[in-house]
């Protein structure tokens, strides 16, 4: 093969290569305005949480420093965990650790089939448990269990620094190592690789937090307080997202990008219709409405012709019709009497019209494992192959 085949060849993949990538932000990127406004204003949020949270942490910083004048010595208070995990002067792991599990998490989104509505979890997530803790790091001022820490002087609007004294409640490290560990636990691929990556996420999760501990960058409780806190962030989020943007049919374009009911490319028909039936929505994404579907099947089974006249009719265009109008039944003062319309009603048209069965009721428990992500597909007997 020459060379001049060898690069025709490579700009052959190098299209293809595009092309698919294109195809795919066609299919699964596109929002619509209204979800593209949802996401800013999801962006912003988050990042107001994030920066008063800076705020109150300099707060925090600035009153442990007083406290720390007024007693003339640092000290620190006594923990079980420094008792059996010596202490360890690499600060630069935790944000290490924070770097291993937010890249593999970055490319867990690119690589899933509904991007934005992990995005737009995460953030509603992270961005929940930072206001939650902005009502936290300052409130109780701690002496900082680090030795070598050092105190925020500056304002506290325009001051950003990592690892200050006094920023202790409750621990933001170990939050975006459980925040991550949690996208993980919910959108990894249900397969073999999928679970053995979301276990490493897991696995790397608590070694974090040993060694949030082993550098003294938090008391024991500020880590307990994130892992109670994250997932707490989490489900609330989750749960809120089920049943007033899944349920509702709202923000189509981030829920279902491809069609409404489906959460794989290799979803069938069949699922995602079951899907759309739980939620009680139509395939366009509106609300089932029982009423509307009797119409539409009315419109399209019944044919609106004209009954035919009698043989025995006498002349004239009004003899005709009032004869007419005698034979079916009707009346010129009361209408039609219920025998005769229930007669020509089964006579004209054969309607088949779907009825939905009533639902046997479920908690909302058992509607969120069923058909979120949060915790995998119930397992029917065609689904052996979903994720």
């Amino acid at each position: 093969m020459t060379r001049l085949h060898v690069l025709q060849r490579a700009r052959e993949l190098g299209a293809r290569g595009v092309a698919a990538v294109w195809r795919r932000i066609r299919r699964n990127w596109w929002l619509d305005r209204t979800c593209i406004a949802f996401l800013v204003v999801t962006a912003i949020v988050f990042g107001l949480s994030y920066y008063f949270m800076n705020v109150m942490a300099n707060v925090a910083s600035q009153r442990s420093k007083q406290i720390e004048d007024a007693l003339g010595t640092r000290f620190t208070l006594p923990d079980v965990f420094f008792e059996f995990i010596g202490y360890v002067d690499l600060l630069w792991m935790t944000d290490m650790f924070d770097a291993l599990m937010f890249v593999p998490t970055v490319l867990l989104v690119l690589s899933h089939e509904r991007p934005w509505r992990v995005v737009s979890r995460l953030l509603l997530a992270w961005g929940l448990a930072s206001l939650i803790r902005i009502t936290t790091v300052a409130i109780t001022s701690v002496p900082d269990p680090r030795p070598t820490c050092e105190y925020a002087l500056g304002n506290v609007f325009s001051t950003f620094t990592l690892h200050r004294c006094g920023d202790a409640i409750y621990s933001g490290h170990t939050l975006i190592f459980v925040i991550c560990a949690m996208v993980w636990a919910s959108f990894a691929p249900k397969n073999w690789i999928g679970r053995s990556l979301t276990t490493f996420a897991w696995a790397l999760c608590i070694a974090g937090s040993l060694v949030v501990i082993a550098n003294r960058a938090h008391y024991t409780i500020d880590v307990i307080l994130a892992w109670y806190i994250a997932p707490g962030s989490w489900y609330t989020v989750a749960w809120f997202w089920y049943w007033h943007v899944t349920k509702k049919g709202r923000l189509l374009k981030i829920e279902f990008p491809v069609e409404v009911g489906r959460h794989r490319d290799s979803d069938s028909p069949e699922k995602c219709q079951r899907r759309r039936v739980e939620l009680g929505l139509m395939p366009d994404g509106s609300p089932y409405d029982p009423v509307a579907v009797y119409l539409n099947a009315v419109r399209g089974s019944v044919e609106m012709t004209p009954p035919p006249l009698s043989d025995h009719q006498p002349e004239g265009g009004s003899g005709t019709l009032m004869h007419h109008r005698a034979e079916q039944g009707i009346d010129e003062k009361h209408g039609p009497s219920p025998e005769s319309d229930r007669t020509d009603v089964g006579s004209q048209a054969h309607v088949s019209i779907p009825v939905r069965q009533p639902a046997q009721r479920r908690s909302s428990g058992d509607l969120e494992r069923a058909f979120s992500e949060d915790f995998g597909p119930s397992r029917r007997p065609d689904d052996a192959t979903d994720k």
